[in-house]
Parts: C-alpha cells; sequence; structure tokens
C-alpha cells in the first residue's frame, strides 16, 4: 500500500536547522562501560600498522590491468555479493 503524500508545510527532518546545518545532539549517558586498558593498547596498535598490504600482489595486479591480460572472474564476484547478501549488518 502507498502512503498519500500531503502537501503542507515543510517540515525539517529531526536535527536540522533551516541553514541545513546539524545541531548539537541532545547529550546522554552511554550506558557503555569504558574499555580494558589492554583493549584500548590493542585497538591502537592496530591503528596504527593499519589494514594488510601486499605490495608485490599490487604491483602484479596493475601489471596485469596495464598490458590487459587481467580477467574479471564474474561468478566469484557474485559469490561474493551473494555471501555479503545474506548477512545480518544490523
Amino acid at each position: 500500500m502507498v502512503d498519500s503524500v500531503s502537501f503542507g508545510p515543510a517540515r525539517l527532518a529531526p536535527g536540522l536547522r533551516a541553514s541545513g546545518a546539524l545541531e548539537a545532539a541532545p547529550k546522554r549517558e552511554s550506558a557503555l562501560k569504558p574499555a580494558a586498558p589492554h583493549s584500548l593498547s590493542l585497538a591502537t596498535a592496530l591503528a596504527q600498522k593499519g589494514p594488510p598490504f601486499d605490495a608485490e600482489k599490487a604491483a602484479s595486479l596493475r601489471a596485469a590491468i596495464a598490458s590487459g591480460t587481467y580477467k574479471v572472474d564474474l561468478g566469484t564476484i557474485a559469490d561474493g555479493i551473494i555471501r555479503f547478501g545474506g548477512q545480518d549488518l544490523g
């Protein structure tokens, strides 16, 4: 079923000002407990290290793309999309 559309006065989305700027969110107490110090140090170490990067693999992919020999495996891409679509992201 489709909701009806009304043509009344314009209303801003919650949290927006007429200028389009976001209003400050009301402060509320967090129910989360502070993380243990060792968890923070591990998170900090991982953040500083950055994502894994294989320079050799990147160079070989770059060369294959440049030479036109890189082949896209559509079946593998489709399988990944199906697996990702089945995940509960909420």
